[in-house]
């Protein structure tokens, strides 16, 4: 019997012995990787110690720890409860990390009574009292819980690994975003913190549905490569790269491919993140961190040339003595979201909007609220032109993955907040019906400036073009070997959000073909040409010179109110006019033919006041 007992006591001692000995291991292996910034693994590692001994406070700890710098940061609340509670004396430490997960689990009075029992210095004190705050500023967030829902984009979309930094095309037409997941056919790569490389995907919505996502190949490398923003038409793409402390780039899609990245010239050795693109594309907005700082801020950039952009500013108005990111100008070109850690946050980074004032500066930042916000990090929030569906991601739980791409559905009409109207459309071949990609020139009629040249797609004749209210814009498209088009739209303020969905057909320039000159005006029954005219005649002058062999007619046309001879006569003379116009530019008057058709050739019913104002134009055909 006590040779027996001798074999159990060695079989206790050295099973005892080994628990010790594989809770030890894993501790070390999650110390290593959670000093290494793998929170996701060091989880595994430390919840296998825990199996070998459920009472050790370290490991609860470093598992509430984890699971904050990680997701679901709700499940830390029950590791930290149990630190405290196997606790004879707890530490400050213990006290902040309870008191973080009480925060994170939307428990705001016991967070606060924790926070207050964790400040033992003044550093500390300082920290404590801005979390009190946040925790303050959640409370009246909750009670004012604005009206939307939050749908996660499912499995088409998510993956069991990260899916993050969206960007929606301006008419919701495609999604691009960052992914740590391995596409189809390619093995599995890992950093050196063990974290998977990222690469970029796009997906498109059809028929209601985002299709499966693809890999860009063309631009992901074998590194980190990440999708930092977006065009509005999206055919312009800023990447972010790990080089020289974190750089952007710039690729362009010609046709079916994006073109090699570029290097802005923005770039420094510091910190250069996320990117957005004014609807003109004349104004960069970036995150900046210099080499010396610790924060982040938000800086703009204006275009001084074709690829070049002048010295940086940061914006003053939005940027804290905390960390900003992520901005996003919305296609109203004056509304901007960015993602902040001061302000009026309910904790961690939230997402704000400043709205840019006629006198150049911009507003206070407003918090958009909960649901959106939490009081984890959200992060890289972008908005529809509509404004009826934003975008993030987040690593709430019940999710697919680490974290999930989200739909977020405005149930308010957040669409009369945003003055624009969205043109969309396919520019096609008439006689072939083939994709053409040409230039969008948009120009303010008023002042003849220039605002924006866009593009469409060679692979599908898409175009997006976003206009902000305010003006009588010229829209101008021109392809080499093809007659222009001309279109009018003349946009006031305070009627909120329009769209305009069309295909436009581009006439080759050959003998026949003719197009309404939409941005030609006249007083009512008058011949004499408005100032906003000049844009137009100046656009047939170019196209004449690029086509120096053409002759064409120019026609008036009226409608049918009033003596006919009287329409007759006033359309001949509008003719005459621009006939004029362009002899006084060069052209040579053998060129030209000038003619007026009065109400004799109406284009719609004169019955109505629009269709009266179709009839009356003026009109270009080649001869």
């Amino acid at each position: 019997m006590m040779f027996v007992r001798q074999i159990v006591f060695i079989f206790l001692i050295t099973s005892s012995g080994w628990v010790a000995a594989q809770e030890q291991q894993y501790l070390s292996q999650g110390d290593l990787l959670y000093n290494s910034g793998n929170y996701y693994d060091a989880l595994i590692s430390y919840e296998r110690a825990l199996q070998y001994k459920e009472d050790n406070i370290y490991t609860h700890l470093q598992l509430a720890k984890c699971y904050l710098l990680s997701s679901p940061k709700t499940r830390a609340l029950r590791h930290a409860q149990k630190a405290i509670e196997l606790s004879v004396q707890p530490t400050s430490e213990m006290y902040f990390v309870l008191a973080r997960a009480y925060h994170i689990n939307n428990d705001f009075d016991n967070a606060i009574k924790y926070y207050q029992k964790s400040a033992v210095d003044e550093t500390q004190k300082k920290s404590v009292a801005k979390h009190i705050t946040e925790c303050q500023n959640a409370k009246k967030y909750f009670e004012n819980k604005i009206n939307a829902d939050i749908i996660n984009m499912g499995k088409n979309i998510n993956t069991e690994e990260s899916e993050h930094m969206p960007f929606i095309t301006a008419d919701r037409h495609k999604i691009f975003f960052t992914s740590t997941r391995s596409a189809i056919g390619e093995a599995k790569r890992v950093d050196k913190d063990g974290m998977n490389f990222e690469d970029i995907y796009v997906s498109t919505f059809k028929k209601g549905v985002w299709e499966n996502p693809r890999k860009i190949h063309s631009i992901c490398s074998e590194g980190h490569d990440a999708c930092a923003g977006i065009s509005n038409d999206g055919l312009t793409m800023f990447v972010y790269k790990g080089t020289n402390g974190g750089d952007l780039y710039v690729s362009e899609l010609k046709g079916a491919r994006w073109s090699t990245p570029v290097s802005l010239s923005i770039n420094t050795h510091g910190f250069e993140g996320s990117a957005s693109l004014s609807p003109d594309g004349k104004t960069l907005y970036f995150v900046h961190k210099p080499v010396h700082s610790d924060n982040r801020d938000i800086y703009k950039s204006v275009a001084i040339a074709p690829g070049k952009w002048g010295k940086p500013e940061r914006i003053n108005e939005i940027c804290t003595e905390y960390d900003e990111d992520c901005p996003y100008i919305h296609p109203d070109g004056k509304t901007l979201y960015f993602s902040s850690k001061g302000h009026s946050t309910m904790g961690g980074y939230d997402i704000f909007k400043s709205v840019l004032q006629p006198n150049g500066t911009w507003s206070k930042p407003v918090n958009i609220g909960y649901p959106i916000n939490t009081t984890s990090d959200d992060l890289n929030f972008t908005l529809t032109a509509d404004g009826k569906y934003g975008y993030y991601s987040s690593g709430r739980e019940g999710g697919y993955g680490k974290h999930d791409l989200y739909t977020i559905r405005f149930n308010t009409e957040t669409q009369k907040e945003h003055d624009l109207q969205l043109l969309v459309g396919d520019l096609i071949d008439e006689a072939t019906g083939s994709p053409l990609e040409a230039d969008i020139i948009v120009t303010d009629n008023h002042t003849s400036r220039v605002i924006a040249t866009y593009r469409s797609n060679a692979e599908d004749g898409h175009f997006v073009v976003p206009l902000p209210c305010g003006l009588n814009y010229n829209i101008h498209i021109e392809k080499s070997g093809y007659l222009f088009y001309s279109e009018n739209v003349n946009l006031e303020c305070a009627t909120g959000y329009s769209e305009k969905n069309s295909t436009i057909t581009m006439q080759v320039a050959k003998s026949g073909a003719k197009i309404v000159l939409n941005n030609i005006f006249f007083d009512f029954g008058k011949s004499e040409l408005n100032r906003e005219s000049t844009v137009e005649l100046m656009q047939i002058v170019n196209f004449l010179n690029k086509n120096p062999s053409l002759k064409i007619e120019i026609s008036g046309h009226t409608d049918s109110i009033g003596n006919e001879d009287d329409n007759l006569l006033l359309s001949e003379n509008r003719a005459l006019r621009v006939k004029n116009f362009l002899i006084a530019q060069g052209i040579s008057p053998g060129r030209l033919v000038a003619k007026g058709y009065g109400s004799t050739m109406p284009l719609s019913s004169n019955l109505t006041e629009e269709g009266r104002r179709k009839n009356r134009r003026t009109e270009f055909k080649i001869l």
